[in-house]
Formats: structure tokens, C-alpha cells, sequence
């Protein structure tokens, strides 16, 4: 028995197309992995965040006097993150992105080191 040509032809169709979709689509383990220069930010280093469906590091830099942060993966840094949870801290790091499935993309910064910084300065008067 021999497969008729129109058939034939449908399937390879099918297989063309689905190769030229699947190379077309970024690869999903490139959505967690860093994709920048190392960068350094100061802030207050907070644990125990959570986000919907438990999608989240569960570590947030929240910068000088301001609301929110930027979600942190400590995974290569845990126990300095342990020791420094609550305090003003340097970060340097990769920016990434990570791919939630209910959050959707959101940019994380991936730490390499977790280092005390000092107090921020207090805000003075123009001229004192």
C-alpha cells in the first residue's frame, strides 16, 4: 500500500511548520537566566515576600524611601542572605527575567554578592 501523494505532502506540511515554530519561540530556560553586565544596588534586603501561586524568590531590595523593590534571587548567596535579611545591603548581580505562569515576565536581579552597606546618608537642607 502506498500513501497518497496528497497526504504525504500534509504531513511533511506539518512537520516544516512545526520546526519553523518551535526555533521561532525563545527557549524557556533562557527566561530565568541573567542576561546582563554585573550591576550593583543598595537598598533594604527583605525576605518572606510572596507572590501569587508562590511565584516569587521570596526576596525584594527595596531602595532608599521607596515603595515596593526588585524581586531578588539569592540562590548562589543564601546564607549571606540569611545574615543580612533586614538590613541596608549592596547587591551586586545580573539582571534576568524570570517567566510566571501567572505573574508573567518579571525582571529579577540575580545575586552574586550580598555585602552590609552603611547607613544612608540623612536628607540636609539645601545650604546647611
Amino acid at each position: 500500500m502506498h500513501m497518497p501523494w496528497r497526504i504525504l505532502l500534509t504531513v511533511v506540511m506539518a512537520l516544516f511548520i512545526g520546526a519553523c515554530e518551535s526555533q521561532s519561540k525563545p527557549s524557556s530556560t533562557s527566561n530565568n537566566q541573567p542576561m546582563a553586565q554585573p550591576t550593583t544596588f543598595t537598598g533594604t534586603l527583605q525576605s518572606g515576600v510572596m507572590g501569587i501561586g508562590g511565584e516569587h524568590t521570596g526576596w525584594i531590595l527595596v531602595g532608599d524611601g521607596e515603595a515596593g523593590g526588585i524581586e531578588v534571587d539569592v540562590s548562589n548567596v543564601k546564607q549571606n542572605a540569611r545574615d543580612l535579611a533586614g538590613k541596608r545591603v549592596t547587591i551586586t548581580g545580573k539582571m534576568g527575567e524570570r517567566n510566571y505562569t501567572e505573574r508573567g515576565k518579571i525582571a529579577v536581579l540575580v545575586a552574586e554578592s550580598i555585602v552590609e552597606a552603611p547607613k544612608s546618608p540623612t536628607n540636609r537642607p539645601a545650604g546647611s
